[in-house]
């Protein structure tokens, strides 16, 4: 279904959208959590992570802030599956909506001074994941009705890059954070042969044209 623009496009505006919903009655419990889950799902977008990191991320440990504006998501090899460093700058609109989030989340969702982004409702550790990916998962589906779960948004990361550059599994490899490119290839080769065979006809009609 992806491959369809306009449902693609669908997903991809949907964090901010369900996001400034959820302000529209900030009072309310339910909003709160509408903005979690936006939050979860524009992270995602933005930071193919896997789904134990996205849940885990620790506000003064995982969010790198130098000073100058910029926020950074990092895991360090300790934290990762193959043990190699992660780090993502975050876009600016997905800073502003961690900044908004956490000044208004307490005590609807958890108490104040809660140290992780997506806590327990107590505060007494990060979410747990299974709770959490079946929450974000009945979001989607409720919103734009496709099934998507939390491991599938890597798909997805690579999936839109090698449409936009075909052949580039090297920097899928790097988004992805996998050890070797051979596992690239075994999970992605042919994602973007349609890409591939459409630029190469538009090289062949050039050609004729000259």
């Amino acid at each position: 279904p992806l491959g369809d623009p306009t449902t693609l496009h669908r997903l991809l505006v949907l964090p901010e959208q369900l996001f400034d919903r959820g302000f529209q009655n900030s009072a309310s419990k339910q909003s709160a959590l509408a903005q979690e889950d936006a939050l979860a799902i524009a992270i995602l977008q933005y930071c193919p992570i896997r789904r134990k990191n996205l849940f885990s991320i620790h506000l003064d440990h995982n969010l790198h802030r130098p000073g100058d504006g910029r926020v950074f998501l990092v895991f360090e090899e300790d934290e990762v599956k193959n043990s190699r460093r992660i780090e993502f700058e975050l876009p600016g609109h997905v800073v502003g909506m961690i900044d908004r989030h956490l000044q208004t989340r307490s005590p609807r969702l958890c108490p104040a001074g809660t140290p992780w982004l997506f806590a327990r409702r107590d505060g007494s550790g990060s979410a747990d994941a299974n709770y959490f990916c079946t929450k974000v998962k009945q979001r989607i589906q409720k919103e734009i009705g496709l099934t998507i779960n939390m491991h599938l948004f890597r798909h997805i990361a690579a999936q839109i890059w090698l449409h936009y550059n075909p052949g580039q599994y090297e920097v899928v490899k790097r988004l992805l954070g996998h050890s070797a490119l051979s596992q690239t290839l075994n999970v992605y080769a042919g994602f973007e042969a349609g890409t591939s065979a459409k630029l190469f006809a538009e090289v062949i009609e050039a050609a004729r044209r000259r």
